[in-house]
């Protein structure tokens, strides 16, 4: 497994890719908080899509029933092998970390071959 920091010109781009992947995965989604610890909001349901809106700074998680939104993103890390995308880890303005980790990993091999990076 690789470590890989996304930069913000590419965060629209990949995160729609993302949202566009044709087959059905799951997400788990855990919320690391300084005040209250680690925290799963949701888990092993349906990934419907990911956004992010340079504008008003935000990413739009839409997984199972819910959006999970952050706020102010600051950095976005993925954890993949090969061409499969396993975790994307978001730093929010607040410190706030979000983990989120695809069940079975997301193949995105226009995204993740190294000529793409």
């Amino acid at each position: 497994m690789q470590n890989l920091h996304l930069e913000r010109h590419d965060w629209q781009n990949i995160l729609n890719h993302i949202s566009r992947s044709e087959n059905a995965h799951k997400v788990t989604i855990e919320v690391d908080r300084l005040d209250l610890g680690s925290q799963k909001e949701v888990e092993n349901v349906p990934l419907l899509g990911v956004s992010y809106d340079p504008k008003g700074s935000t990413i739009a998680i839409r997984a199972g029933a819910v959006e999970h939104m952050i706020a102010r993103p600051e950095r976005i890390d993925v954890a993949h092998a090969g061409t499969d995308l396993i975790a994307m880890e978001i730093a929010g303005g607040d410190k706030t970390r979000h983990l989120i980790t695809f069940l079975p990993p997301l193949h995105l091999p226009d995204l993740l071959l190294p000529a793409h990076r």
